[in-house]
């Protein structure tokens, strides 16, 4: 189960231009309607600042990975945004969030839903994977970094 196949070059922010946590929440929800087109921004939105309200979900050094299950998506969609600024975002460690990773499942979703989310924050672990990501220059090259992570990972030849 990889994390590509549930994003889509065309559902990344690059570059995010955010000054607060809903903000860019907003940003992701509007990319998201965008990218599943059954969604409402609105929904999306009011769904991840539910979840935000139990508990941040910026992890520390520079990541955020907001996720909540929504009614009207069919499968799992995964949003990326990356900021070069950073943007607080209530994280507990203090610092300003660069990469942020959203995952949104539909409400039937568990198993496949952690699994992803599990995947996600194994892949942001790697410091030096979010400093190539906060020097990217494009939004394909944030894809291709993505990629060639999930490809070590997985052990495909690049």
């Amino acid at each position: 189960m990889r994390i590509l196949n549930y994003l889509q070059e065309n559902c990344i922010i690059f570059p995010l231009e955010s000054s607060s946590k809903k903000d860019v929440i907003k940003k992701l929800a509007a990319k998201a309607a965008f990218c599943v087109n059954r969604l409402s921004a609105d929904d999306v939105y009011k769904v991840v600042m539910d979840r935000e309200e139990l508990g941040t979900t910026a992890i520390g050094g520079r990541i955020a990975i907001p996720h909540a299950k929504a009614e009207g998506i069919e499968s799992l969609q995964v949003i990326v945004a990356v900021s070069k600024k950073g943007v607080p975002f209530d994280s507990v460690d203090g610092e300003p969030v660069h990469v942020i990773f959203m995952l949104l499942a539909p409400e039937e979703y568990t198993t496949n839903y952690l699994r992803v989310l599990a995947k996600i924050s194994r892949l942001l672990k790697d410091k030096e994977m979010i400093d190539q990501l906060i020097r990217a220059e494009s939004i394909s090259h944030i894809f291709s970094l993505i990629e060639k992570a999930e490809n070590r990972f997985y052990g495909v030849l690049v």
